[in-house]
């Protein structure tokens, strides 16, 4: 099918990252996979680790290592911070990463749960978006390009690409229709969901070739973080020295019950995240030990 254009971009069938009130682990993943997908291959790490403790530890660390961003930029000016600044982001790509390889192939009774929530809303949507668009109020080549096509993965971009364009066009459609943020979301979430379930021709991915190619971006996506985090712990003994470890521990350093409740809580409230998405390893594989910088 081919894209539509608007003069905005991300507009049209698949949308880069449809826009949301707070960053979900999705958009996270999409955001950091492309940079961890450019790695050598001979550079990459396994990941054995608890991904949830070191989320845990990463956040805990970014918190108190970066508090003054300015004067971290004054004092090591070569250091890449906006990278290590991400790492909470990058930690929730790497969960989400996660999930894939652990996560039991959907059902016939899930995919069909999914497409009923998406097929209940698009017809609706879709009729009022022609009469707006009609009206000048929505592209018209993106409605149209919504309406053409067939077939599951196609219902499913069509759900995307409709949630994220009644979102674009959010002030202009403002009182002009019926559909609320909850169903708006629910649209977005169920769509996102097939297309990462379905092949283009609609059936399930076999699950072996899935969670092979789930586990090469959870690896990946790891040595991403192994890296960017001795750049957050050089920032922590620059300016703390020989206690550097107890502001940002190895990332596979147990840490308080309250912190990994804390992130637990996170990752269960993230629409998608599988409860039991842990890799159940729990060694420090791929840690790196931090290069001094005199202060």
């Amino acid at each position: 099918m081919a894209k539509a254009r608007t003069n905005k971009e991300h507009t049209g069938k698949a949308p880069k990252a449809t826009p949301t009130a707070t960053t979900t682990y999705h958009a996270c993943y999409e955001r950091f996979a492309p940079l961890a997908a450019d790695l050598p291959d001979r550079d990459v790490e396994v990941c054995r680790a608890d991904v949830r403790i070191a989320f845990a530890n990463v956040k805990r660390g970014v918190e108190a290592a970066c508090a003054d961003p300015a004067g971290i930029r004054r004092a090591l000016p070569e250091l890449p911070l906006d990278d290590v600044l991400a790492l909470p982001d990058l930690g929730r790509a790497l969960i989400f990463a996660a999930t894939r390889v652990t996560a039991k192939p959907a059902s016939s009774g899930e995919i069909d749960a999914k497409l009923k929530v998406v097929t209940e809303l698009r017809e609706p949507m879709l009729t009022l978006a022609e009469t707006l668009a009609k009206r000048g109020l929505l592209p018209k080549d993106v409605v149209a390009e919504i309406r053409a096509g067939s077939g599951k993965y196609d219902l499913a971009s069509d759900g995307m690409a409709l949630a994220h364009l009644y979102e674009e066009h959010a002030d202009a459609l403002r009182g002009k229709h019926p559909f609320s943020q909850e169903e708006l979301e629910q649209l977005r979430e169920a769509s996102e969901w097939l297309l990462d379930t379905l092949t283009p021709e609609g059936a399930r991915r076999p699950a072996a070739k899935q969670r092979g190619e789930a586990e090469k971006m959870r690896d990946r996506l790891w040595t991403l973080l192994v890296r960017r985090y001795a750049d957050l712990r050089k920032i922590a003994y620059y300016f703390h020295g020989d206690t550097f470890e107890d502001v940002t521990p190895k990332l596979q350093s147990r840490v308080s019950s309250a912190a990994v409740k804390d992130v637990g809580e996170e990752v269960e409230a993230e629409e998608g995240i599988d409860e039991d998405a842990d890799d159940d390893g729990s060694g420090d594989a791929g840690e790196q030990a931090p290069i001094p910088l005199s202060p």
